[in-house]
């Protein structure tokens, strides 16, 4: 512990709809749930069961964004063609049905969702550094949007996995926001597609699981809520 920060907020990301391409944000709200905003809409098939990017990469496709940044409401989909509409547009399930070649199946819709098997520790905290570890290990420039981090973090003394020494600590991201770091995040499947087309390459998967076992970036628990923005120092304080 002490007052010098160990790392900056270098990018932050909000994924409206489960599954779909996310936000990047200049500033975001920490709540007892997460980021105001993150996950809250869900694809879901006939029976109400979640689609998710693991078993329908196509979702990975399309992307989300909040209208109103600040309070995470009035979520817009972006489907492949650019086409961007309402989330309760029926021209949106339209497309994802297409896209998912489900037309002839079960339909599908959107809905609202929760954060489930995030419920304990919502907020996916990655830092740079690990970033260009796992590039070095894949023999390639690995796009962070595989990873679908919430928060980004630049460390001050570049050394590689921090968020593995912050685990069981508490940080402070800026000037409220609290968070526990509980737990390594194990990567699915989702981070051998492209994030714009969900192509497989599987090197960088391959590397991660040959490396650290398929572990990389933390997550954590928001224990008193904030504001977090671009630029914040992150410090230890427990």
């Amino acid at each position: 512990m002490g007052t010098r920060p160990v790392a900056v907020v270098s990018d932050l990301w909000r994924y409206p709809v489960a599954s779909m391409g996310g936000e990047r944000l200049r500033r975001a709200f920490f709540g007892p749930l997460g980021m105001i905003g993150d996950r809250r809409l869900v694809v879901v098939d006939d029976d109400g069961e979640a689609l998710v990017a693991v078993r329908n990469p196509g979702l990975l496709t399309f992307r989300a964004r909040c209208t109103d940044a600040g309070r995470g409401d009035g979520v817009e989909v972006i489907a492949p063609d650019g086409d961007a509409r309402a989330w309760d547009d029926p021209a949106v399930a339209t497309a994802i049905a297409k896209v998912l070649e489900r037309e002839d199946r079960d339909p599908v819709a959107l809905a609202p969702g929760t954060v489930g098997l995030h419920a304990a520790s919502p907020i996916a905290l990655l830092a740079e550094q690990s970033i260009a570890l796992l590039s070095d290990w894949a023999g390639e420039e690995v796009d962070r949007r595989r990873l679908r981090p919430n928060v980004v973090v630049d460390t001050t003394d570049d050394e590689p996995l921090p968020e593995d020494a912050w685990h069981g600590r508490r940080l402070l991201i800026g000037e409220e926001a609290q968070v526990d770091v509980v737990s390594a995040t194990r990567r699915s499947g989702v981070l051998s597609r492209d994030p714009d087309t969900a192509e497989r390459d599987t090197r960088a998967h391959a590397a991660l699981a040959r490396e650290r076992r398929n572990h990389l970036g933390a997550c954590c628990r928001v224990v008193r809520p904030g504001w977090v923005a671009v630029g914040d120092p992150v410090m230890i304080t427990a």
